[in-house]
């Protein structure tokens, strides 16, 4: 429920912190489990509960540390899928990962570049994402450049995948530069052995396919071998948008792969991979929720009338939404405009990556030597209704917007990476093994962007006919360039103190340097002699050169407006160490202590200013820098093996420093036009629990159970802001005079961070059964659920996803060579908005009368999948 404070909704908070008693029982709990587990070995010996047959739960070989290992002796908190797990359930993408992950958030947004992933908590709100995403080894992450903590290449589809690995907590030691927060690598099937081919399809509600094929083999038996998969898919969209009656949310695409594994020794190896993908993406099914405070200014509101008094700003009023988010069956179909220039539905988006790798090792018997090489090359495009509201008129099916403001979003982007990271080992006959390697990383990212304004005037509505509205048209042109650059070597030595004790320190040197290109409006004039902001030349004669065009006060005279190209260098060099104590009684159990720190660069943000690169047009662009974000992370573990190996419980309590955490904030233009900039919070911190939980009751019946807790709040959060919004999520003003400027203080400490749950449980059963009288025939029930509490949207803790539930359910036969799956995911058709992000609402502000001068804040909810069933196929040859 809300409360309001000076005039504006204001959520609850657990001022008991309840949740620091249950991670300190937790972490009791776990002490004494490791105890009394290590002081009673003879525990494990004792017969199964509940089994009629023999039954106990397989191995799992992961190479989180680049290393083959059993990950029951990984002194790290990892979660893996199996082949077997990912072929059945047919995960395809980021989000049915994180579906079954619950320390994974993964929150949709208005295209595939611009979601973010987040790990323990530590959601992306600025600057580059918090994890990497690995394919064999090979950092493929990047950093959009049109969004916050997202990537071209972060959501891409998945291929012929044998393993997934979540790891969680910070791995800048073994991957460098993108995993502060954790890790999820994708490991690609090598070439079989033997000849091999499977084939599958899959047919499902809402116009889903997808057919896959793959077959392997060798070419020189026990020396070349090949692999070849191919994939088409194709989805309608779950909900339809109100002008045209368009679904939303759909896409259709193909993706190939091919490898080669080459051994021309026992001891030598490469692997060459190369894959490439063509996908296509509708508009995505979002909502513009307008805001609910009403109009609030320096009259109702005591933080606006603090600002008033001090001259931070002038007279006006502001909206914002606050409160929890309504479910997308209270929301309704979304208000999405037709193209203004088309007429016709936006296209939405498309997407082409290519990727090509070669990993090499070489097995000495003193040590081992690795090589990672990765190239990728990413072309995106975009289209679509980029305030995403509308006010419409006109029939059912064939409705027009008529808001005096519309925007679209018309951009491309090119992305292109190389990587080298050479590695060695050593597995010589002594105590203490080292490890020691190199890491270079290149990102060349470029996009222009193309925001289409129409504009029409205060006194009259908006023309209803395409070429009318083209009179009020602004194209905004604003490119973008960022080459990233990486270097890092790193080393670790470990020390076996006994055959149950050891000991590792481990630590990364990295250097990385920055070069960000923009439209610059505060530093010359360009080619004509013209500065920015001055209406020159209205004729199509002199067109806009590398800058923003704008629209003159009467609001329907073309007029364009030039800015210069700029550039920004930045260079950060850091230090990130990690210190690893484990424990091993014996096979089946294992304590451990680990102190890690993690690093995310600073930078230039392409984001704070529009098109422009100095938006207060004062001659410099410091508001577009900020500085690095630091966390150290500290952990203790223990994975246990029980009753002969049917039981498994693994647990990890953690605790999370973070300093000059990168996030939003924002500032004004001269013209009072606010704009998002990035700030670096003091201090925060995360406490947490992750369990997980497995069972094989019998042969035929295994249990499971993930669940994580996160207790987060900012503990030193004090920035500076001018605008309306800064000071109502604030919901404070002190004022003060920065670099000459008027300012007020807003402290935000003691605030919870945002998209972060407290509470996050995954359970899953499976069994299966012999068909009677059909041998090597098996019938098979499985099922998932999942339950996430509610979240906070962003950091002033106003506006709130309501806690959720889902159940999947799977059931069909399989045998040796094929299976047959029926599937209903999200049986009870939980509507419960999941995703959310703060926007300005542009169409917003004209609802108001009088009409505010400027957009409110309102929230964009991607609005949820509903139930879908079907029926996969698969056959192997």
């Amino acid at each position: 429920m809300a409360e309001f404070d000076n005039g504006m909704p204001r959520l609850g908070r657990d001022e008991n912190r309840k949740g620091r008693l249950i991670a300190t029982t937790a972490l009791t709990a776990a002490t004494l489990l490791a105890v009394s587990t290590f002081a009673t070995p003879a525990l494990a010996q004792q017969a199964r509960p509940g089994a009629d047959e023999p039954s106990v739960l397989d191995d799992v070989i992961v190479t989180a540390r680049k290393r083959e290992e059993r990950l029951q002796d990984v002194p790290q908190s990892i979660q893996a899928f199996s082949s077997e797990q990912i072929e059945r359930m047919n995960l395809t993408d980021m989000d049915d990962v994180a579906s079954l992950s619950p320390s994974i958030i993964f929150d949709k947004s208005a295209n595939p570049e611009a979601s973010t992933i987040a790990i323990r908590g530590l959601s992306p709100t600025r600057g580059r994402g918090n994890a990497a995403i690995l394919v064999d080894g090979i950092d493929v992450t990047g950093a959009a450049l049109g969004s916050a903590g997202g990537g071209m290449l972060i959501s891409t589809r998945l291929l012929d995948v044998a393993r997934i690995e979540v790891v969680r907590g910070p791995q800048s030691v073994e991957y460098g530069r993108s995993a502060f927060a954790g890790a999820l690598q994708y490991v690609t099937k090598d070439p079989s052995a033997e000849p091999e081919a499977s084939a599958g399809v899959e047919l499902g509600s809402h116009g889903r396919y997808d057919a896959r094929f793959a077959i392997s083999g060798p070419i020189i038996p026990d020396v070349l071998g090949f692999r070849a998969t191919a994939n088409r898919w194709h989805e309608d969209g779950y909900y339809r948008e109100r002008a045209r009656d368009t679904l939303l949310g759909g896409g259709e695409g193909v993706g190939v792969s091919g490898s080669l594994l080459y051994t021309p020794t026992s001891a030598l190896s490469f692997k060459a991979r190369v894959e490439y993908f063509d996908d296509k993406y509708a508009p995505e099914a979002q909502f513009l929720i307008r805001s609910n405070s009403g109009v609030l200014n320096e009259k109702n509101n005591a933080a606006l009338a603090a600002a008033y008094a001090a001259g931070v700003i002038g007279a006006g009023g502001y909206a914002i939404y606050a409160g929890e988010i309504p479910d997308a069956g209270v929301l309704g179909r979304p208000r999405h405009s037709p193209d203004p220039i088309t007429n016709q539905p936006f296209r939405g988006g498309d997407r082409q990556v290519f990727r090509a790798s070669l990993v090499s090792a070489y097995e000495a018997d003193f040590g081992r030597f690795t090589s990672w090489t990765g190239y990728t090359h990413g072309d995106g495009r975009n289209r679509q209704d980029h305030d995403q509201d509308a006010i419409l008129s006109g029939p059912e099916g064939n409705r027009v917007d008529i808001a005096s403001r519309s925007n679209i979003n018309d951009s491309t982007s090119t992305v292109e990476q190389f990587s080298q990271e050479l590695r060695f080992a050593s597995s010589w006959d002594f105590p203490v093994q080292m490890t020691f390697g190199g890491l270079y990383w290149k990102e060349n990212a470029d996009r222009m962007s193309r925001v289409v304004t129409l504009s029409c005037p205060a006194a009259a509505p908006c023309p209803q006919g395409v070429a009318e509205r083209m009179r009020a048209v602004n194209i905004t042109v604003d490119p973008t360039i960022r080459d990233t650059e990486h270097w890092s070597v790193y080393g670790g030595l470990e020390w076996a103190v006994s055959d149950t004790l050891k000991v590792s320190a481990e630590g990364r040197f990295s250097k990385e340097e920055e070069s960000v290109t923009g439209s610059n409006c505060g530093l010359g004039v360009n080619r004509y002699g013209v500065r920015c902001g001055d209406p020159y030349a209205r004729s199509p004669a002199v067109p806009p050169v590398f800058g923003p065009t704008s629209v003159l006060s009467d609001g329907v005279t073309m007029a364009s407006v030039f800015a210069v190209p700029v550039t920004i260098e930045t260079s950060d060099e850091f230090f990130t160490p990690r210190f690893t104590f484990e424990w091993k009684p014996r096979r089946d159990a294992l304590l451990y202590v680990t102190a890690a720190k993690g690093v995310k660069p600073g930078g230039t943000s392409t984001l704070a200013a529009g098109a422009w690169m100095d938006s207060d047009l004062d001659g410099d662009t410091d508001e577009l820098s900020y500085g690095k974000e630091t966390l150290w992370s500290y952990e203790v573990g223990a994975k246990l093996d029980w009753f002969d190996g049917a039981v498994r419980t693994n647990i990890a309590v953690f605790h999370q420093d973070y300093t000059d955490k990168q996030v939003v904030s924002t500032s004004s233009t001269p013209s009072g036009y606010p704009i998002a900039i990035i700030e670096n919070a003091g201090a925060a911190i995360v406490r947490g629990v992750e369990f997980e939980g497995q069972w094989a009751v019998t042969s035929n019946l295994r249990l499971g159970v993930g669940y994580t807790y996160l207790d987060t709040e900012y503990t030193d959060f004090y920035i500076y802001t001018d605008t309306r919004s800064g000071i109502i999520n604030g919901k404070m003003c002190e004022p003060a005079v920065v670099g000459g400027k008027k300012l007020c203080g807003v402290d935000l400490s003691g605030s919870e961070l945002e998209k972060a749950p407290k509470h996050s449980l995954v359970g899953s059963f499976n069994y299966t059964a012999p068909v009677p009288g059909m041998s090597g025939l098996e019938w098979l029930i499985e099922g998932d659920a999942t339950y996430q509490s509610e979240r906070l949207v962003d950091q002033s803790n106003d506006r709130m996803l309501k806690a959720y539930s889902l159940a999947n359910i799977r059931f069909g036969v399989t045998a040796d060579r094929w299976d047959l799956i029926g599937y209903v995911d999200n049986i009870f058709d939980d509507d419960t908005v999941r995703s959310a992000d703060v926007k300005t609402g542009d169409v917003d502000r004209v609802l108001f009368t009088p009409q505010l001068t400027t957009s409110t804040q309102a929230v964009l909810a991607t609005l949820p999948d509903p139930r879908r069933f079907g029926v996969r196929f698969n056959v192997r040859f």
